[in-house]
């Protein structure tokens, strides 16, 4: 392990596991680095949110129900950005660093590396997705989102087997409905009680990228299961 780090735990995602995570793991007193592609996509969801919501988690704090997107997002993000433990940052991760079999931080597209005692990633639909409006198609986890595909390519590099899950979101509000395909870790890649992508030390799994579908409940609980097991 490096000797100095930037952060305890490095978060790669900052939707509903990513940021449950990091704020759970924050009230702990763990300093937390939080990435993300887009900081307008923070804790951002396709539907509106529905109660009730997991004891103690962010979203019992923030949310409240049939509470829509940006609504949402922007309680969220102010949360997560003033609270002293977490820094939220935007950068594309394109690969991990590696000190033998050990993961001890990230590479960006941007140019800063960043290192952690411990990498989780929560990185949804946006390994390797295809987004399909009608007849048009794009490489974007959701609408107007941009994919990882030079991490999801380094995770394949490393020996890490996926599979391919697909979601539907219907019209709404204006914005028309489209179905994604991505791709998750394969059966075996993640163990489930300690929620540790098992083939390289120190990393960690949270949410669609590992589950394949779930709620924002869920995704919630497993945030905050995540930073009970860190």
């Amino acid at each position: 392990m490096v000797a100095s780090v930037d952060y305890d735990v490095l978060i790669v995602g900052a939707g509903f596991a990513g940021c449950e995570a990091a704020f759970a793991l924050a009230k702990k007193g763990v300093r937390v680095g939080l990435v993300t592609t887009s900081l307008d996509s923070v804790y951002l969801p396709f539907t509106p949110i529905r109660a009730p919501f997991p004891q103690g988690s962010l979203l019992a704090e923030v949310g409240e129900d049939g509470l829509k997107g940006w609504a949402l997002h922007s309680r969220a993000k102010y949360r997560l950005e003033n609270h002293p433990q977490i820094f939220l940052l935007q950068l594309s991760v394109t690969r991990l660093l590696l000190e033998g079999p050990a993961v001890v931080g990230i590479e960006s597209w941007e140019g800063p590396r960043k290192t952690a005692r411990k990498v989780v990633l929560a990185v949804g639909s946006f390994l390797a997705p295809r987004l399909y409006i009608g007849s048009v198609a794009e490489e974007a986890g959701r609408l107007s989102e941009v994919a990882y595909p030079d991490l999801y390519q380094h995770l394949e590099e490393l020996g890490f087997a996926f599979s391919s899950q697909q979601a539907e979101v219907a019209e709404q509000d204006g914005t028309p409905g489209y179905r994604v395909e991505y791709k998750v870790f394969a059966e075996g890649e993640w163990e489930p009680g300690s929620m540790r992508l098992t083939r390289l030390e120190g990393l960690y799994g949270v949410g669609l990228c590992v589950l394949g579908q779930g709620s924002y409940n869920q995704m919630a609980t497993e945030g905050m299961r995540l930073a009970s097991l860190l």
